[in-house]
């Protein structure tokens, strides 16, 4: 885990427990998208290097996205700028986002195929997570050939390898201690 990851968890928590109390979840979402997007664009990124004091920052930020932020929100920007945190912008939506589905009990996995996998493959992959982990699950699907057949299964702590890759390389160390 990253320093970043780790400096930004307390912003996101923060900011998703005042989300949760005022029913604001998907607002907040929507505002940490945008100041994440203004932080990562290229021009922006050169500001953040602490070219410009933490009061002008912060009014580029207000400027481009207009009425799209809240006072919350400006606020958030201003202490990151203070601080000068903004970078972590990505790492607090991140956290955010999982925040959020652990609230509504939604499970992320990454599955990772050599070839595209046919709505019924998922599905039911779906169905036995689902049964493991007692949560919805939903999927992010990527293709690397390297895994040459099979996949990879990952969640935030856990790695179900089904790749031939792996079980190669399981036998090569096997065959050559």
């Amino acid at each position: 885990m990253s320093v970043s990851y780790t400096i930004a968890r307390p912003y996101a928590k923060a900011i998703f427990e005042i989300a949760v109390k005022n029913n604001t979840i998907q607002k907040w979402q929507n505002m940490l998208i945008l100041i994440n997007a203004i932080a990562s664009h290229k021009q922006i990124k050169y500001f953040l290097s602490g070219a410009l004091s933490p009061k002008y920052l912060s009014y580029i930020f207000f400027k481009i996205s207009g009425k799209n932020i809240n006072m919350y929100a400006k606020n958030l920007v201003r202490l990151l700028s203070e601080n000068q945190r903004l970078r972590i912008l990505k790492d607090i939506l991140k956290h955010f986002l999982e925040l959020n589905c652990a609230h509504q009990n939604i499970l992320v996995v990454h599955l990772i195929t050599a070839h595209p996998f046919s709505k019924k493959q998922i599905f039911d992959i779906r169905k036995i997570l689902e049964n493991i982990f007692l949560k919805k699950i939903e999927f992010v699907c990527k293709i690397n050939r390297d895994i040459i057949s099979g996949f990879i299964l990952k969640t935030y702590d856990t790695v179900f390898d089904f790749s031939i890759r792996s079980h190669l390389n399981q036998l090569f160390k096997t065959l050559n201690p």
